[in-house]
């Protein structure tokens, strides 16, 4: 629910989408993997356009893409949680309506669905409260008027507008926009043809339905009974696994739901450092992983670390991002990965991904907890192709029967075993196979894009240009594995500035000039190649009590490959405009520069003065003694006290400010007073008439508050 003011790539397309018209709500045995193409007022990086140019590479990992609602909604720009348009008009912030069905059909043909963010408890009026537009579809025109408002909506107190005859709503009340009545017939005639235009006129693969705590759970059972979508998930935002089953229960279980007590279990593990969070008790004997998926309705479940509401509230994960979704994705389920997650930690998350198509795992697949203590969650799950073993947590074990030779994964808190091959991303649900492809890298020192991406051609299939987005590996490398059989690259920035044609050989580096040779840093693939973690780390910048040039660095704990340091007080210097602070990180301090410059590597910004978002991971760049250390960039941040975190199996950065406004009260008792926190996370003591995250005990929910 969101608060509103008033005002094989391609190779397998016919097999992927091959869906069974009979078979609505969620197929058994799915091994599809969602990603979540958005976050809030991601315009940019959600345009129609920018996600279709991205079509070759995200189609080889998710063979589901959710998207904002992309009708005209009364914000605009906006997210489309206001909407005033269903059938007419689909040109928003993120593009035209053209522009959005050539997605939708890019997608299509290599094998990934698109899911639309179907918005029908409530709705915005074009002009003013309750003028819903007449809209032709079909041969018939769809309208709504105030008998399909509910009586219980706030427009009943509201001077000048039309005055709602509809029946009390189902749900929860929501008044950003005009709560619909579901009971009304032709408020169901509309919602059943509009799901009908999404799936046929559209091409969408399914929905995804915002706030279904505001009306029964019978409405959407109705729906897509008319409408047949395979794929259909709800948003009921509740921590209760009762309540959540008891509302796919509700649509006859033609509908998902999003696994919000599994969210929760995560959120409690990470931030208490307490493994054993992540086991729930199956009738109360069998430990299984927690949340939905544990017991009964792991079909049913999709399950997240993070979204675009809880990204922003009280909610938002503040922990290991990569080993959490480590947990989802070899869990069953469906696993939906974040769109800002995949983005800071690319190749972690696609080499789990592809363990999981490999291995075939599945929403139903079964799980066999090995292990369940504070610093270890150890799990076996078996999958149509074989077995993977995950472990969660900082202890040094392993499972039996598995070598090391079997790790297919693992970084800072995670690892995976599996005896299975491990191919590409595919898997089943669309495209891709098991085809592996070649590995080709480039020294971005020349030409100093902050964006690098690879056009290629040839082989197995070419991509869209401007190519696919490298993974940046380790300093100013960055690397991408090419099809099996690609003849021919470009690299580019994505606007325009680019290289040569240059031939395709595997292994080998490029630059802007041409190709360098055989690149010595070693292959891609599987944990990721990334630069080695030094023996010892410091903090050197604009610290409490200490100069740049000083032997007075904050010194760094070494674990794993993540160096840590904890409460560090950054103060804004005396020239700074903004009240920023800057930071690198060296291995050897001193007194005069030369003693830090040519006295060891230095880790920082891959670019000048990058501000970094608190708690959230930024890039890091390797600066190499002798080389380049002396040209080391910092990273910038507001002044405060901070958590700062070198991670060097992704090569990046992160501070966080400590725990989480959520996670502060999760032990309190049932009876608890409840606490309010704005959308933004921020908690209101006295809170006013709107929308509000509200904690009582260990109980989360969105709501409104008169």
């Amino acid at each position: 629910m969101k608060f509103f003011t008033k005002a094989a790539l391609g190779l397998c397309v016919a097999a992927s989408l091959s869906y069974n018209a009979s078979a609505i709500g969620w197929p058994a045995d799915y091994q599809g993997v969602m990603l979540q193409g958005f976050y809030w007022d991601s315009f940019q990086d959600s345009k129609w356009t920018n996600l279709e140019s991205q079509a070759d590479e995200l189609s080889q990992y998710f063979k589901l893409i959710w998207i904002p609602n992309s009708a005209r909604a009364a914000s605009n720009p906006g997210m489309g949680y206001d909407p005033v348009y269903w059938f007419t008009n689909h040109n928003t912030a993120f593009g035209t309506e053209a522009q959005l069905r050539s997605m939708i059909k890019t997608f299509k043909e290599k094998g990934t669905g698109i899911i639309e963010d179907v918005v029908i408890n409530h709705r915005s009026g074009a002009t003013n409260w309750t003028d819903f537009p007449a809209e032709k579809w079909n041969g018939q025109t769809w309208k709504i008027g105030p008998d399909g408002i509910c009586c219980t909506d706030e427009v009943k107190d509201a001077p000048g507008q039309a005055t709602p005859t509809g029946a009390p709503d189902t749900g929860e009340d929501f008044n950003g926009s005009r709560d619909l009545d579901h009971t009304n017939i032709n408020v169901q005639n509309n919602c059943k043809a509009y799901c009908k235009f999404l799936l046929e006129d559209m091409g969408y693969a399914g929905f995804r339905y915002d706030m279904v705590k505001g009306y029964s759970g019978q409405y959407t059972k109705i729906y897509n009974q008319y409408s047949q979508p395979e794929f259909s998930v709800g948003e009921y935002w509740d921590g209760s696994y009762d309540a959540v089953a008891g509302w796919i229960d509700a649509t006859g279980k033609t509908s998902a739901a999003f696994d919000f007590p599994c969210k929760y279990a995560i959120n409690e593990a990470f931030h208490s450092n307490d493994m054993t969070k992540l086991v729930w008790k199956a009738n109360g004997t069998t430990d299984q992983p927690a949340g939905m998926i544990h017991f009964g309705y792991s079909q049913y479940a999709v399950t997240f670390v993070d979204n675009h509401d809880t990204y922003r509230d009280g909610s938002k994960f503040n922990g290991n991002v990569v080993a959490a979704n480590a947990f989802i994705l070899m869990s069953p389920g469906t696993p939906c990965v974040f769109l800002p997650h995949y983005k800071a930690n690319k190749q972690a998350i696609q080499a789990l991904i592809k363990i999981r198509n490999s291995v075939g795992i599945h929403n139903n697949s079964a799980v066999k907890v090995l292990q369940s203590s504070r610093d270890c969650y150890m799990a076996e799950v078996t999958g149509k192709n074989g077995k993977a073993v995950v472990k969660i947590g900082s202890a040094m074990a392993s499972p039996s029967g598995y070598t090391n030779s079997d790790i297919k994964a693992s970084g800072d808190g995670y690892c995976v075993w599996t005896k299975t091959d491990v191919g590409g991303g595919g898997g089943q649900g669309g495209g891709g196979g098991t085809q592996t492809g070649n590995w080709i890298y480039y020294d971005n020192s020349v030409s100093n894009w902050s964006t690098v991406k690879v056009h290629y051609w040839g082989g197995e299939s070419a991509s869209t240009w401007p190519g696919a987005d490298m993974i940046k590996a380790d300093g100013n490398i960055w690397k991408y594995e090419v099809p099996a059989g690609t003849t021919g690259l470009v690299f580019n920035n994505g606007s325009g500035d680019q290289t040569g044609d240059m031939t395709c050989t595997a292994g080998h580096l490029y630059d802007k000039n041409g190709d360098k040779g055989v690149y010595s840093g070693g292959q891609g693939g599987g944990g990721g190649q990334t630069g080695d973690a030094p023996a010892q780390l410091y903090i050197l910048g604009n610290l409490e009590g200490a100069s740049w040039v000083t032997s007075q660095g904050v010194t760094m704990t070494k674990n794993g490959n993540n160096f840590v340091a904890e409460n560090v007080r950054l103060v804004a210097p005396a020239e700074s405009t903004d009240g920023s602070c800057y930071f690198t990180f060296v291995t050897v301090l001193g007194a005069t520069w030369d003693d830090v410059n040519m006295g060891g590597d230095r880790y920082g910004a891959p670019t000048k003065d990058l501000a970094l978002i608190v708690g959230e991971e930024g890039p890091m760049a390797k600066y190499t003694l002798n080389v380049n250390a002396s040209a080391a960039e910092s990273w910038k941040i507001p002044e405060g006290t901070y958590t700062i975190t070198a991670n060097f199996t992704n090569m990046t950065v992160k501070a966080t400010t400590g725990q989480s406004s959520v996670d502060e009260i999760d032990s309190a008792p049932a009876d608890a007073t409840p606490v309010y926190y704005n959308l933004q996370g921020v908690k209101v003591e006295n809170p006013l008439p709107g929308l509000y995250i509200v904690i009582r005990g260990n109980k989360v929910s969105k709501e409104y508050i008169r």
